[in-house]
């Protein structure tokens, strides 16, 4: 049986927090267990629901008195990916559950989802408060090309997967990335302009990439290790694109999806983005494509 494995990277020596992280993990575990591997009752799954929002939202409360209480800089910051979390995010898994009479998909979805975030989110923010990350992305100067591969790619990715991860140069269509997957997502930065980014990434690595991040093996892609993935790109993602505005809430993201082979082809062979960059992991190749555009450009 599967399970979501806590892992000591993820302790950032804070005891109230460490064991909070580790209570959240075990809820998602719980109800991966009793709905989608054993088929228990919907109760069970609606209840385990209802304990994970109840605790989370309790302890971003808590985690947010101590970020006040040591006089964290970067409490405000820290304070906007909790916001987004507990106004935005949870409630829009709430309402497809409740939309689906909470099927499998959309049970995956949150599970996928919750654990993707908590990831990124202890790794990079959460590890900050105590000086073991990064941090907020500081500003970086699109022409700056090495910082911007450190600050948006390098840092976060290694933080996360507790991988190396190494830029290789220069990416094009004629790199070839086995069974790629293509996911877009684009930040509205400041008003008429928009950042653009396009993640290109092979099943197998994807899988990998869910197995560092989760402690455990995948064998195939289901949906809550897609979700993840897609959560981590999401995370990866928002933080790059605070690196292109000194006031990093002046950002808005907008809605993410995977492109078909076709769409990535015929778009980028029509308009070559600003920054094309292939990196490994271990064996893996990924891609990630940058590009700045003027709001109202099709993105299709």
């Amino acid at each position: 049986m599967r399970q979501f494995q806590w892992q000591e990277r993820f302790n950032i020596g804070v005891d109230i927090v460490d064991q909070a992280h580790r209570r959240l993990f075990a809820i998602v575990d719980k109800i991966m267990e009793l709905y989608v591997e054993r088929h228990e009752s919907k109760f069970a799954c609606v209840e385990g629901i209802k304990y994970f929002k109840a605790y989370a939202l309790k302890h971003f409360a808590e985690e947010e008195a101590y970020m006040r209480r040591i006089g964290y800089p970067g409490y405000l910051a820290h304070k906007r990916h909790h916001d987004r979390m507990r106004r935005e995010t949870l409630p829009a898994l709430e309402r497809e559950l409740y939309a689906t009479d909470f099927s499998t998909k959309a049970v995956q979805h949150f599970i996928g989802v919750c654990i993707g975030w908590l990831t990124g989110h202890i790794l990079i923010e959460d590890r900050a408060i105590t000086g073991k990350a990064a941090g907020e992305a500081a500003p970086v100067r699109m022409d700056d090309e090495l910082s911007l591969i450190r600050a948006v790619i390098i840092e976060p990715l290694q933080e996360i997967l507790g991988q190396e991860v190494r830029f290789l140069g220069r990416f094009s269509t004629k790199d070839v990335i086995q069974d790629a997957q293509y996911y877009e997502m684009t930040c509205r930065t400041r008003p008429g302009r928009k950042v653009r980014f396009v993640l290109v990434i092979g099943e197998e690595p994807m899988l990998r990439a869910a197995g560092m991040m989760f402690g455990m093996e995948f064998h195939d892609m289901n949906e809550a290790a897609r979700f993840a993935i897609r959560e981590l790109a999401q995370n990866l993602i928002q933080r790059a694109s605070a690196c292109f505005e000194h006031d990093s809430s002046a950002y808005e993201m907008e809605e993410g999806r995977f492109l078909e082979a076709w769409e990535y082809n015929q778009e980028f062979s029509e308009h070559a983005p600003q920054y094309s960059l292939l990196f490994s992991v271990k064996q893996d190749c990924f891609a990630l494509c940058i590009d700045q555009m003027a709001d109202g450009e099709d993105t299709a």
